[in-house]
């Protein structure tokens, strides 16, 4: 069967795909929408001496604290650190507040990370579906968001996102943000028609791009304050659900490195597929840059496939380009014959770890 035929196919799909993951990609239009309901009657601190923002996270955990980075950075007074280590950075003390994200509430280094938080006399808030992180917030009184359980930490990202931002909006940290999340769902609805496995591949912009991806690697860039978290949301992706090697880097950081040695391979020298995320927000002078290195690169890369948000508000806009990478991710897995749910090497070092 041809690769075209086969992302179109139910029954091969399904031999594949036996875990079920493309369908619970699918769903991220309707977690948005409940992730609501696990945001409410939490009882949160004051923001009254709060002077920076730390979020502890690891995997498909931390992603949500890079999508509000890269939200907010430009737009609220507080700095905004995602912190993936077992340790805090030193400037971290009672002025700091703290969010702890682990999806199964046994992340080792947030564990860690959170013991050394209440040393510190830090204003400490949880959000996890249980484990140890669940216990430590009972024990200690912090405030916990419960999310539901039976999903890959890599597939629950609005049931740890929406809580973080919904609580920096009651506490007075962003601007309202209930609308956005509105359309942000709105929005994933319609792209799911589009994009989803029901749409053929001859009208499907993310089959086909999975379909010229195959046997190649992927070379994703990505805009520092705007789709940064995005382009790093779809390298993690292609590595536990593709199974495969990428290359990411950023705008205008890459301007001073990544493209000189890409330049300097011809076309027939690589074996690359070049990515690149766009958003309205991007810089102007962001914005001349990447049209110079496409016209600088294109030939020797092979042409350039823009992924491009959709919607009018910045949530909205940063969820699509979520949406589109991890569809993406899993056709690319699937054209490939590899289930794209088992990450078993990680389970094994867990053990390995613990022992």
């Amino acid at each position: 069967m041809a690769e075209v035929e086969l992302l179109d196919s139910e029954e091969q799909i399904a031999k594949v795909d036996r875990s079920g993951m493309l369908a619970v990609v699918g769903q991220l239009p309707e977690m948005v929408e409940q992730a609501e309901r696990y945001s409410a009657g939490v009882d949160l601190p004051k923001a009254e001496a709060i002077r920076q923002i730390l979020v502890l996270g690891m995997g498909g955990s931390a992603i949500s604290g890079d999508i509000f980075s890269d939200l907010y950075l430009r737009k609220i007074k507080y700095p905004i650190v995602v912190n993936r280590s077992h340790s805090l950075p030193e400037f971290v003390d009672k002025g700091t507040l703290v969010f702890a994200l682990s999806y199964s509430g046994n992340t080792e280094e947030v564990i860690s990370a959170v013991k050394e938080a209440e040393k510190r006399d830090t204003r400490v808030i949880c959000i996890t579906s249980g484990g140890k992180l669940k216990e430590i917030a009972a024990g200690r009184n912090y405030p916990l968001f419960l999310i539901p359980t039976g999903y890959q930490p890599r597939s629950a990202l609005p049931l740890l996102l929406i809580p973080l931002l919904s609580s920096l909006e009651t506490m007075g940290i962003i601007p309202p943000a209930g609308a956005e999340i509105k359309e942000a769902a709105l929005v994933l609805r319609k792209m799911k028609d589009e994009i989803g496995p029901g749409k053929p591949a001859r009208n499907n912009t993310a089959k086909q791009l999975a379909k010229k991806m195959a046997g190649k690697i992927p070379v994703i860039f990505g805009v520092t304050g705007t789709t940064a978290s995005a382009a790093l949301r779809l390298k993690n992706q292609i590595s536990e659900n593709s199974k495969l090697t990428s290359v990411l880097n950023n705008f205008p950081e890459l301007n001073h490195n990544e493209i000189v040695n890409l330049s300097n391979r011809s076309r027939e020298e690589h074996n690359f597929v070049w990515l690149v995320f766009r958003d309205e927000a991007d810089g102007e002078r962001v914005k001349k840059g990447i049209e110079i290195i496409k016209s600088l690169l294109g030939k020797q890369m092979g042409g350039v496939n823009e992924i491009v948000s959709y919607g009018k508000s910045p949530i909205a806009r940063a969820l699509s380009l979520i949406f589109f990478g991890d569809y993406l991710s899993v056709y690319l897995a699937i054209q490939r014959g590899v289930d794209p749910t088992p990450v078993d090497i990680i389970g094994r070092l867990k053990k390995e770890i613990m022992r």
